[in-house]
């Protein structure tokens, strides 16, 4: 019996590896917010910024070094002496210095003025914002995937009720006409042609299903959830929000794409003003410790140790450089101007994208109202004639084309659906207001 609960245990819980979850929008954006990759990769990014700050900052900080050397002069240098100092005519050849000598030193720098070090340190701060917008960019890159792919799932859902609901009208009308043709009051044509359409009916919900299992595999994707995981939405569609036609907004200061071009042209405009500072003085000061030992043999070379230290200011006075330094600020003011028509381009590229997907959103929502009202109005007709045919007023022909313009109505109208929910959140993400506008949804 003991076995028989662990056996049953271990089952329970190698199916809770792959439980079922269901998620509404608001869930799956949250999801995709919290687990997918790229929100790791640009929260590392604003990491690497900040240490890219302190790395800035080091340079005013004191430095501090170690320096230990053991020479062995194999052949010591010669140098010649006049021999008047020694009385002698000749020259004399002299070596200097001992065979071993030994050193050991600690030196500490502080800089005290460097421009260009202090230009460096300022330019942290539209770096942390740069990496900051694009966590924000980022989120609503997510956020638009995920709405798109799960508002892609509605509508195939929406697809597959009508379909099943065309499928159920087909088998009992395939049902009447067998009836009929049995009696010997319906053609045999009629019969076989209400079976194709029942076939069909049944092979488009086969498809539907696989073009709903691709596109859940799609939203897994935008959420960052494991393909292997098992997925299930628990809306309707409804489209009310997607109707709402707000007032035309042009505004383009707050886009996120112009706050990060801002902020890098001011990160460009600092690395200018270093390049100048390149040719301003710099000033340091240090203090050195050590000692040295040194003789002819190796035990007095590392046990007779001479202490010094000495302590200094130091200017740095840049003169000449070959034109590196002019060439650098000229390439740094090129790249200065480019970055400001840059951001030219990108309001400009905004400016179109948010006036089109304005456009396309007023065309969507006027198309989709009038396939709507053109669907229930086939729905009528085809309802009306199908009463008609049952009572022997219209023939087939008149019912088959009223069916065939109900089906073509309803895919015209899906059709306009998946236009008005792409040209929504086109537009929503154009103007930078998908955030809110997914939140109310």
């Amino acid at each position: 019996m003991r076995v028989r609960l662990l056996i049953v245990s271990a089952v329970l819980l190698s199916l809770g590896g792959f439980s079922q979850q269901t998620y509404n929008l608001k869930e799956a954006i949250e999801y995709s917010l919290t687990n997918h990759p790229s929100t790791k990769i640009y929260s590392n990014e604003i990491d690497r910024v900040k240490f890219q700050t302190s790395e800035a900052l080091s340079g005013y900080l004191p430095q501090i070094s170690g320096k230990v050397s053991f020479d062995n002069n194999i052949e010591r240098p010669t140098t010649m002496l006049p021999g008047a100092m020694f009385g002698q005519q000749k020259d004399l050849a002299v070596q200097m210095g001992q065979k071993y000598n030994s050193g050991a030193s600690v030196q500490l720098d502080q800089t005290i003025y460097d421009q260009s070090l202090i230009y460096g340190i300022k330019a942290g701060d539209p770096a942390k914002k740069i990496a900051t917008l694009n966590v924000v960019k980022n989120n609503e890159d997510l956020i638009y995937n995920t709405a798109v792919a799960y508002s892609q799932i509605l509508v195939l859902k929406e697809q597959q009720r009508l379909i099943e609901a065309n499928r159920k009208e087909n088998e009992e009308l395939y049902k009447i006409l067998q009836f009929r043709y049995e009696k010997g009051v319906a053609k045999k044509v009629d019969v076989d042609r209400e079976l194709v359409l029942l076939n069909n009916s049944r092979a488009q919900l086969e498809q539907i299903q696989t073009d709903i299992e691709s596109a859940t595999n799609a939203l897994k994707n935008a959420m960052g959830l494991p393909i292997e995981s098992r997925l299930m939405i628990n809306d309707t569609l409804n489209h009310d929000k997607y109707l709402e036609l707000v007032s035309f907004d042009n505004e383009i200061l707050a886009s996120i794409d112009h706050q990060i071009q801002q902020q890098k042209i001011s990160i460009q405009e600092i690395d200018v003003k270093r390049y100048k500072a390149a040719y301003l003085p710099t000033i340091s000061a240090y203090a050195r410790y050590g000692g040295q030992a040194f003789g002819n043999d190796m035990n007095k070379a590392v046990t007779t140790w001479n202490n010094y230290s000495a302590v200094g200011l130091q200017m740095n006075v840049p003169i000449f450089s070959g034109l590196r330094r002019n060439s650098q600020l000229q390439q740094s003011k090129i790249e200065l101007e480019n970055r400001k028509v840059n951001l030219e381009l990108i309001d400009d590229n905004t400016q179109l994208q948010v006036q089109n997907s304005f456009k396309q959103l007023k065309s969507a929502i006027t198309t989709l109202t009038m396939n709507k009202a053109n669907m229930e109005l086939a729905k009528t007709v085809y309802e009306t004639t199908q009463f008609e045919y049952n009572k022997g007023v219209t023939p087939m022909s008149d019912l088959l084309n009223a069916e065939y313009s109900y089906r073509q109505s309803q895919a015209n109208y899906l059709t306009s659906l998946i236009n008005l929910i792409t040209s929504r959140l086109n537009y929503e993400k154009a103007k930078g207001t998908i955030t809110g506008f997914v939140n109310q949804l």
